[in-house]
């Protein structure tokens, strides 16, 4: 077991063997959020045939070289019918946007750079070079070029370019199931007022629904009291049913932090306990029966911390997805936050752009633990490496989005 290990050894111990999940085929609707397992390659041109990219003229070049122009509409090409009758010297067709552009046409003049003289007749008043607003077959793909890798989280546009390749289903990574446990005899999570020396439960509802967010599936929130027995229990239950597990408190050194010990009985092969964070110091992490467990703190915003640190990089490596980190930018903090030497500060932040068009960050005020509001408020989290002794406002600091 590491312990007491800095930021990078933790993540690195955390994802140097995560297990990813098999893949499932799903109908196109029902892929949306999912993460796509095989590249998609398109099963024709994209566009399949030249069309009009605008209501208006398909003419050929030559017979706008002299402007005004009077030409004869030959025909009349509407979307999802191919042309009648091709374009020769001296005619045009009138065509719709997305129409195939019919033989003989080189070019599209906008409707708005026309004028219908009679029936049948139209004068050209400004024309384009050729080739302009016309759409080439394949211009976007070829058939069986590549159009999506595989590992993306699929969006509305993802999911649109695959209808647009020809995908009626894709393979999706399944949905990892996760436990989620909230230990401890003063957490209440029932209805009505707040019994004597109770704190209602945080941890179990936000992790789950983290869990929901990072693309998991949460078991639970599941309650254990501060009772080996209990713990145990609870522990082999979710473990049965589920892919990985997360415990909230427990793994400090206080004299009812049972998880540890407990985990230990069970058999867990503890890889990490405790990072040289703050906040969210004391994580544990390790394999039991198979099975990823993390000890998160109990404090609120220690377990979320943790959970986007950690956990929420893991379920992306299971889900196998291309990113499995966030980008982080570079801000000026505009206020001085507070920072301890030696301690990898995870600060949470607010930024923004300046009148400059510059981004500062400042933090969101009291940063204490067990602050839950410094997490409502964060649209970034702030780091601070462990080296760095202060954070004086002007100073440069990396910042993570969390939007």
């Amino acid at each position: 077991m590491r312990y007491r290990v800095s930021v990078s050894e933790a993540l690195q111990l955390v994802l140097a063997d995560v297990s990813g999940v098999s893949a499932e085929h799903v109908p196109l609707p029902q892929a949306l959020g999912r993460t796509l397992r095989t590249a998609i390659c398109s099963a024709d041109d994209l566009p399949p045939f030249d069309n009009s990219a605008m209501d208006g003229f398909a003419v050929r070049s030559a017979d706008c070289a002299t402007l005004p122009v009077m030409l004869r509409i030959a025909d009349t090409v509407t979307a999802g019918r191919m042309p009648g009758v091709p374009v020769t010297e001296g005619a045009c067709a009138a065509i719709m946007t997305g129409a195939p552009l019919p033989a003989g046409a080189d070019t599209v003049v906008p409707v708005e750079w026309t004028e219908l003289v009679e029936p049948g007749l139209v004068r050209i008043r400004r024309a384009p070079a050729k080739g302009v607003y016309v759409r080439r077959a394949g211009q976007e793909a070829r058939r069986g070029d590549t159009m999506l890798e595989a590992g993306l989280v699929i969006s509305p546009q993802i999911l649109g370019m695959a209808a647009g390749a020809g995908m009626h289903e894709v393979a999706v990574s399944r949905i990892p199931k996760v436990g989620v446990i909230s230990t401890g005899d003063e957490v209440y999570a029932g209805r009505g007022p707040l019994p004597e020396g109770k704190i209602r439960d945080i941890n179990g509802i936000a992790l789950a629904a983290l869990v929901t967010a990072a693309g998991g599936e949460p078991v639970g929130p599941r309650y254990a009291r501060d009772d080996a027995g209990s713990v145990a229990r609870i522990i082999e239950l979710l473990l049965a049913q589920s892919n990985l597990l997360l415990i909230s408190g427990g793994v400090s050194v206080g004299q009812h932090d049972l998880v540890r010990t407990v985990l230990k009985d069970m058999g867990l092969d503890m890889l990490l306990w405790r990072v040289r964070q703050r906040p969210g110091g004391p994580l544990a992490f390790g394999r039991l029966g198979g099975r990823a467990v993390f000890g998160l703190p109990g404090n609120p915003v220690s377990s979320a911390v943790c959970f986007d640190q950690y956990v929420r990089p893991f379920l992306a490596a299971m889900l196998r997805r291309m990113q499995v980190h966030r980008p982080r930018l570079w801000a000026t903090l505009s206020a001085p936050t507070p920072k301890k030497k030696g301690l990898h500060v995870f600060a949470r932040g607010i930024y923004r752009s300046n009148a400059q068009g510059q981004l500062v960050v400042r933090d969101t005020g009291p940063q204490a633990s067990s602050r839950y509001s410094s997490m409502t408020r964060a649209n970034c989290i702030i780091h601070l490496e462990e080296e760095v002794e202060a954070a004086p406002a002007g100073m440069r600091v990396a910042i993570e989005p969390l939007l």
